[in-house]
């Protein structure tokens, strides 16, 4: 667990002038906490942020909260590996509140807040040899049930119109093989999710 309080000075402003009179602050806390011993072959871990943080920098009017802090963030990682045939397969899932994003038809700056954001990940690997290289075999898929993830908005010129900033997919797939040449790590892996 760790706490934080950070204050910020001389921040690049661009209006009115080209001046390093911006100011800021972020405070906050990060639990972490990590199992690789409770249930054999499973490693896990839980991790939670909350951060207070304003800034007034760039062109912002006044100190508000930037548009990339979330207030909540966490995070769930399951893996577990299966000894006998050399595979692990993992679950995760994480968690955000709704960032700030700027509305030009809002008087309020910054005043608007995006969808909270979910990704339910799963991946799944096999490990192997090739010749002398120590190779894995990796597939995952991010974001499984198709959560709607919105970063943000882009608006027209006259504020009518808008667009989601987003992914450019709801879901991506991975498939690949890594290999590395030289001495053979097969046992530290096997010894690490013992």
């Amino acid at each position: 667990m760790e706490a934080y309080y950070k204050k910020y000075s001389q921040l690049l402003k661009f209006s009115p002038d080209f001046a390093n009179t911006g100011d800021g602050y972020a405070q906050g806390i990060d639990v972490f906490w990590r199992d690789k011993k409770t249930f054999k072959n499973v490693d896990y871990w839980i991790s939670y942020t909350f951060i207070d943080a304003k800034r007034n920098w760039h062109e912002y009017p006044e100190t508000v909260q930037p548009s990339f802090v979330a207030d909540h963030t966490a995070s769930l990682v399951f893996k577990k590996f299966f000894p006998k045939i050399m595979t692990s397969v993992g679950l995760s899932y994480f968690y955000a509140t709704g960032r700030p994003y700027y509305n030009p038809n809002n008087p309020v700056f910054l005043g608007d807040r995006t969808y909270d954001f979910h990704s339910l990940n799963m991946n799944a690997s096999y490990l192997t040899t090739i010749g002398k290289a120590f190779t894995v075999f990796v597939i995952s898929v991010t974001n499984v049930p198709g959560f709607d993830q919105v970063y943000g908005y882009r608006y027209s010129y006259d504020g009518l119109r808008r667009e989601t900033i987003g992914p450019t997919a709801k879901r991506s797939f991975f498939i690949g093989m890594f290999m590395s040449f030289g001495q053979d790590r097969t046992k530290d892996v096997i010894n690490n999710n013992n």
